[in-house]
């Protein structure tokens, strides 16, 4: 796919990673094979097509890459273990490409999209296909594609909720936290509202060699 574009266009400047696969079963059922299924769509098939992009994304000095995760995967919902598990790697990997991509101009960000699609009932949703398409078109996802693709965002390690005309960025924080020199279990659980508390948090960066 990577070859035949660069066969006719020349260059590539924009890559979008939808692949997907959808069921539902309680993680007590879900075999090893199961998850690796998952793993195989959700991660493998991005990673194969950026292998195949980023060389020339990295020559030409430009390049967007759009991964797709899941609420599922960010926040979690019954009898989708494998699924989540998947979702929540493109995370992982979209947060390596944009550091690693940064110093040859190239952008990567996560979309989490909402619209009704035939994963919808593999996943057991109730919704009617009616309801579900008036609700969430899938059209409404795209102009958030658009915009990740153009000369005009300059973002990058990005996570954005896009669902039915509604765009929201979704990041990962950390609160103030509590700090013990000493720190004990029992102190743990004495100041456990300051250890909980996001008030006042901060969004960190990539961490640096030697961080965890």
């Amino acid at each position: 796919m990577i070859a035949m574009t660069i066969e006719y266009f020349g260059r590539i400047d924009l890559l979008v990673n939808n692949a997907g696969i959808c069921g539902s079963q309680p993680f007590e059922d879900a075999t090893l094979d199961d998850f690796d299924q998952y793993w195989r769509v959700h991660l493998g098939g991005p990673v194969n097509t950026v292998k195949a992009a980023w060389p020339h994304m990295v020559a030409q000095r430009h390049g967007r890459i759009i991964l797709t995760t899941s609420v599922v995967g960010l926040f979690g919902m019954r009898g989708q273990a494998t699924y989540a598990a998947a979702k929540g790697a493109v995370v992982g990997l979209m947060r390596i490409l944009a550091v690693e991509g940064a110093e040859h101009g190239i952008l990567v960000n996560t979309i989490s999209p909402n619209a009704y699609t035939r994963m919808h009932p593999a996943a057991g949703s109730r919704t009617s296909e009616a309801d579900g398409r008036a609700a969430m078109p899938v059209e409404a996802v795209a102009p958030a594609m658009v915009w990740l693709a153009s000369d005009r965002c300059l973002e990058t390690n990005r996570i954005y909720n896009v669902e039915g005309g509604m765009i929201q960025r979704i990041a990962i924080v950390m609160g103030p936290g509590y700090y013990d020199p000493h720190l004990t279990p029992e102190s743990i659980a004495e100041n456990y509202a300051k250890v909980d508390s996001i008030e006042g948090f901060s969004e960190p960066g990539p961490f640096q060699p030697g961080g965890t």
